[in-house]
């Protein structure tokens, strides 16, 4: 029975390691493709990492406060208890992350000035649409791939 369990816990362990090695790994190979398409030089890298690092731990911190009020709405939704107040109150939080979300990014880009030339700094406004589609792509042709994550939590009716 210990066995059991013991093997049981360690199975868990290595797929939480396997989900958290890939996030890293995707991680690294973004920064990658970013250093190249913006033609990043060691000094601009060395400015520029940490900015956008410190950029994205905020707009987590904003992602995850939306997902608490989203979750919060999920459990309204589920207990049958929402109500036009309780919706309105978290439309108006909601937006008001999202026009956070907003002015970070702008502030962030405008704190890029002086580390980036204009066209880097164009170039890295297009770059994330351009590397989710790159990834998309890359997803068609191994189609396969899309079955890893199959416990996903999508809407249904009631």
């Amino acid at each position: 029975m210990l066995k059991n369990v013991i093997l049981i816990l360690l199975c868990c362990m290595f797929v939480g390691a396997q989900e958290f090695a890939q996030k890293k790994n995707m991680k690294i190979m973004m920064k990658w493709k970013l250093t190249e398409y913006l033609d990043l030089g060691e000094e601009q890298a060395e400015k520029f990492f940490p900015k956008m690092n410190t950029h994205e731990k905020e707009m987590k911190k904003i992602n995850d406060e939306i997902k608490k009020l989203r979750d919060e709405m999920e459990r309204y939704i589920d207990s049958g208890t929402a109500n036009k107040m309780v919706n309105r109150t978290n439309i108006e939080k909601i937006q008001k992350f999202e026009q956070k979300k907003l002015d970070l990014k702008s502030s962030y880009l405008l704190s890029l000035e002086n580390v980036l030339d204009a066209k880097q700094v164009s170039k890295l406004m297009v770059f994330d649409k351009k590397f989710k589609r790159s990834l998309k792509d890359q997803l068609k042709k191994y189609p396969n791939v899309r079955d890893y994550d199959k416990k996903k939590k999508y809407p249904q009716g009631k």
